[in-house]
């Protein structure tokens, strides 16, 4: 199975930008970059316009488990690590805040496009139906129309990335390894 690193080197390898990587976004909860939560899943998503600049969006967690939804991947702050945690559900954010914007923030549009806050050029956009991959090295986004693409690829990378491996416990040089293994 390819890991999170081999699905950002597929998307790379198709000229994805960034590689599907989701910038500045990490694992709050169960734990803090927990090595053993892995989230991966199809995207829905909530866009809020009406979000007061340095203001934390609010997901009410119970509810979201309840539905059956798999994790949370907040392009803002999140807060009550306590609740998540107990949830036991991943979620993924940008940062934590003892704030909320509950009184200010009002869902404007579900299931539709949104893009990623920052200066990204280009914008980095997601999509309802892309595959959310998320674990504590970070989340990856890969849009529907490239996942057999990438899985194709991954399946490639993990071979290599195998033979890679072996080379270097018999002493090989990385720069070696690679050229021979990793075209």
């Amino acid at each position: 199975m390819a890991n999170i690193t081999t699905v950002a080197d597929a998307l790379l390898k198709i000229n994805n930008p960034y590689g599907g990587f989701l910038p500045d976004i990490v694992m709050f909860s169960p734990e803090y970059l927990d090595r053993n939560s892995k989230l991966i899943g199809p995207v829905f998503t909530v866009k809020a316009d009406a979000v007061p600049a340095n203001s934390v969006v609010f997901v009410s967690a119970p509810p979201t488990k309840i539905r059956g939804a798999k994790g949370v991947v907040v392009d803002g702050r999140v807060r009550d690590l306590e609740e998540l945690r107990d949830d036991k559900l991943p979620v993924f954010a940008k940062a934590v805040s003892v704030l909320s914007a509950k009184a200010f923030t009002r869902p404007t549009s579900f299931n539709e496009s949104v893009i990623l806050n920052g200066n990204y050029d280009p914008q980095i956009r997601i999509n309802p139906g892309d595959i959310i991959i998320a674990d504590l090295n970070g989340v990856v986004c890969i849009p529907q129309q490239d996942l057999d693409r990438v899985l194709e690829l991954c399946e490639k990378y993990v071979a290599m990335d195998q033979k890679v491996k072996e080379e270097l416990l018999k002493g090989t040089t990385i720069e070696k390894s690679f050229a021979l293994h990793r075209k």
